[in-house]
C-alpha cells in the first residue's frame, strides 16, 4: 500500500517536470530542457514501477 501512495505522490512531480522541460526547451535554453525531460521521465518511470507493483522497496527479498 506504501508503493500505491508513493507512486501516485511520484506521478504529478514527474509530470511537472516534463511539462517545464518542454516549455524550456522550445525557447533558448535547451540545456535545462532536455535535463528536465530526462528527470521527469526517470522520476514517470520509478513511479509506474511502484504503482504496478514490480519494484517493492518494502519487501524482505533478503533473509
Amino acid at each position: 500500500m506504501v508503493n500505491i501512495g508513493l507512486g501516485l505522490i511520484l506521478m504529478p512531480i514527474a509530470i511537472i517536470f516534463v511539462i517545464f522541460g518542454v516549455f524550456s526547451r522550445k525557447k533558448k535554453n535547451k540545456i535545462v530542457g532536455y535535463g528536465m525531460l530526462i528527470t521527469g521521465i526517470l522520476i514517470l518511470s520509478a513511479s509506474v514501477l511502484l504503482l504496478t507493483g514490480i519494484y517493492d522497496p518494502y519487501a524482505n527479498h533478503i533473509r
